[in-house]
């Protein structure tokens, strides 16, 4: 075992896949002098000079230009920096590559892979904040099309695993690190094979009582929770989904029949957000079997700045005082 940041899993999955397979090449903004916008690629222009192409500022441009790198046989990674920006490649990502398949009856595939930071870093209290144009959680904007598949992992181990599965996979995926765990630092296994996306959910903590489903920089703040809900005689299981789409249905929906109870969690605002959609899968399940729901999300107004971000998203207190409401129903 050896420790890793989340940044370095990100680059040695990467370096791994394209050591593995000369059709991977990085395509983004400062790859070869920073190693990418938040360097998470360090080193790997490197080792393969030729397969690190440098983009200008034109999130569209080059998202489609990825795009027919795929389609040309390629296996291209296209780095956005920070999710907020996904909302220039719209186009490219929804309108192109989530119905290439579909629209060629099955004889083409997008092998491409869309990295970004997701959210921002208002779960970490002390004044560290990005602002409303990058601090923002995208996986709600893309949950409601047909062809993505949506990876969003919290620590190094897990995005080691899952970004080279999402590299081998055939189908466009976006791969949504959480931009608060770039400092995480975790024990990694030397070597660390593909985690494969399907069935992917991953039981954090173990309980009886409520079932707590908590969404990449939701988990560290879900696990404090359910230690102090530990000390009040609440025993509340926890699960980190870390793949959205094609979400783990089956183990969610086993540990819902399991508690009764359902408090989901994510950094985005409620309305809309990927809570409602795991909630809206589970009690189409376990209906008969739940006796209380809830969602808890960011508050309904734009990321602010510095500290004003953590009192927009949810802290350890709320998924507390939260969890003990749908306890109480």
């Amino acid at each position: 075992m050896r420790q890793l940041y989340l940044n370095r899993a990100i680059a040695e999955a990467v370096a791994q896949e394209m050591k593995r397979d000369e059709r991977v090449v990085l395509i983004g903004e400062d790859i070869i002098n920073r190693g990418g916008g938040m360097s998470t690629f360090l080193g790997v222009y490197d080792q393969f000079p030729d397969r690190c192409l440098d983009m200008p500022i034109a999130e569209s441009g080059f998202t489609h230009f990825g795009n027919g790198a795929a389609l040309a046989g390629m296996r291209p990674i296209v780095d956005l920096m920070f999710s907020d920006f996904s909302a220039l490649a719209f186009d490219a990502i929804v309108n192109g590559a989530a119905k290439f398949r579909f629209n060629s009856q099955g004889e083409a595939c997008v092998p491409i892979v869309y990295v970004m930071a997701n959210g921002g870093r208002g779960a970490y209290t002390g004044g560290v904040g990005s602002g409303c144009n990058h601090s923002q959680c995208v996986e709600g904007w893309f949950q409601n099309i047909p062809g993505l598949k949506i990876v969003a992992p919290y620590y190094p181990s897990d995005a080691l695993g899952l970004l080279k599965a999402s590299i081998r996979d055939d189908d466009p995926v976006l791969f949504l690190y959480a931009e608060g765990s770039l400092g995480v630092r975790e024990a990694v296994p030397e070597e660390m094979e593909p985690i494969p996306l399907h069935h992917a959910a991953k039981i954090m903590r173990e309980g009886t009582d409520l079932t707590i489903v908590a969404v990449q920089a939701m988990v560290p703040t879900a696990l404090k929770a359910v230690e102090e809900l530990e000390k009040a005689g609440i025993s509340a299981e926890l699960i980190d989904p870390r793949v959205l789409i094609p979400l783990d249905l089956e183990k969610i929906t086993a540990s819902v029949r399991k508690t009764r109870r359902l408090l989901v969690v994510h950094e985005a605002p409620s309305r809309g957000g990927i809570g409602a959609e795991i909630l809206s899968a589970v009690t189409q399940e376990a209906l008969r079997d739940m006796k209380a729901a809830r969602v808890l999300g960011a508050k309904n107004i734009p990321v602010g700045s510095g500290f004003a971000e953590s009192l927009i998203i949810p802290q350890v207190e709320d998924v507390v005082r939260a969890a003990r409401e749908v306890i109480a129903q």
